[in-house]
């Protein structure tokens, strides 16, 4: 079994410790304490308390094998599209709305650049709306890229509104009902929107 390094044990220990008490109540001095390293090693693998949000967040963005797999077993572009954003979703709902609000709050104060779209993600999503647009499952035709950034920012946005409900917000649902509408998506295959009610 390969052993932990220290800036992945901090990066897991911290984050459960977020989990446990809320950000806010966990200190630089907490997370050393219960990974059993000085100050200094803490300064030395990481700037700062926050650096460890933005580690997982890359960490969300960039790990998105489990959809592609998933990906190979449909070829309906809507379902594609589905299942990375269930991906994403479901990594930010296991985080906690208070670990969110404190990612967002920390760009707000000094934007770290963490909500900008990634291209790998961005390439993968825009050749999915093409296929949908092609095979008339996406019935918006505008540019493909323009529709995905609408789409990756709507995504922030009702992230944002379910962190300010403290994590009373079905977002998944009001998301995937706005996205439905967005990309005008053929309503057979609607499953959040009213239209198909």
């Amino acid at each position: 079994m390969e052993k932990e390094n220290t800036q992945d044990k901090i990066f897991r220990v911290a984050t459960s410790l977020f989990k446990e008490r809320e950000y806010n109540n966990v200190t630089v001095e907490d997370i050393c304490e219960a990974c059993d390293i000085s100050k200094r090693t803490f300064y030395y693998h990481l700037k700062s308390k926050g650096d460890i949000l933005f580690h997982y967040y890359d960490h969300i963005i960039d790990n998105i094998t489990p959809p592609l797999i998933q990906m190979l077993h449909t070829d309906s572009s809507w379902d594609q599209l589905i299942l990375i954003f269930d991906n994403l979703i479901d990594n930010m709902e296991e985080l906690g709305p208070d670990i969110n609000s404190q990612l967002l709050t920390i760009n707000l104060q000094d934007n770290k650049n963490t909500f900008e779209i990634r291209d790998h993600l961005a390439d993968i999503a825009v050749k999915i709306i093409k296929n949908g647009q092609s095979n008339k499952q996406i019935r918006n035709l505008n540019n493909a890229s323009d529709l995905f950034r609408s789409v990756a920012y709507m995504f922030t946005g009702y992230e944002f509104m379910w962190c300010v409900k403290k994590g009373n917000l079905p977002w998944r649902k009001l998301f995937y009902n706005s996205l439905e509408n967005l990309l005008d998506i053929d309503p057979s295959l609607r499953k959040y929107s009213n239209e198909n009610k």
